[in-house]
């Protein structure tokens, strides 16, 4: 559990981007053995596949999110790396609880500059295919961390919740998302 009240908004960004490296580049440090250097870019080109908009309906809800392929810079590492940015849309039953693929023609970092995050990062793990990233709740200020496994075709994916991966901030619990959903390519 992370409190946003106890930790400041650099050391914040600090832990985001050090996750982001380990979590999402894995695969570039596992095989080259050694840690990018500042000014490097990191490409991964397999990520514009995964790219477009996926669905997901469980009962009278629907959650959308829009995946983006983005080259962005990482300022605290002083890098600069292919991600996919992605944006949310989750409507609750007739009601639109967060609506944030209406900004998905901005880039991540116009986002930022906003001084609100609307989108968030996923990435692509090269050994399993997996893809991780987080999901804002908007009920809440909960943020839930989801394994996204891609089927063979590219037209499904099966999304599982990371319960070890549940930031809640100010303790506001919610309703959340399901442990596990199935996307499929819109």
């Amino acid at each position: 559990m992370i409190l946003a009240s106890l930790i400041n908004t650099n050391t914040m960004k600090y832990i985001f981007y050090i996750f982001l490296l380990f979590s999402v580049f894995n695969v570039n440090l596992t095989h080259a053995q050694q840690l990018p250097k500042k000014g490097d870019n990191l490409p991964n080109p397999r990520l514009k596949r995964i790219a477009g908009t996926w669905v997901s309906i469980y009962g009278s809800d629907t959650l959308r999110i829009k995946l983006s392929f983005e080259n962005i810079k990482l300022p605290v590492l002083d890098l600069t790396a292919d991600v996919l940015v992605g944006y949310t849309y989750y409507k609750n039953g007739h009601s639109v609880i967060i609506d944030d693929i209406k900004y998905s023609y901005k880039t991540y970092d116009d986002s930022l500059n906003e001084g609100r995050k609307r989108a968030s990062i996923f990435g692509l793990n090269e050994l399993t295919g997996d893809i991780t990233g987080s999901i804002p709740d908007g009920q809440t200020s909960q943020s839930f961390k989801y394994k996204f496994i891609p089927s063979s075709d590219l037209n499904t994916m099966t999304a599982t919740r990371q319960l070890r991966e549940r930031f809640y901030i100010n303790e506001k619990p919610g309703k959340g998302y399901p442990d596990e959903m199935i996307f499929k390519r819109e």
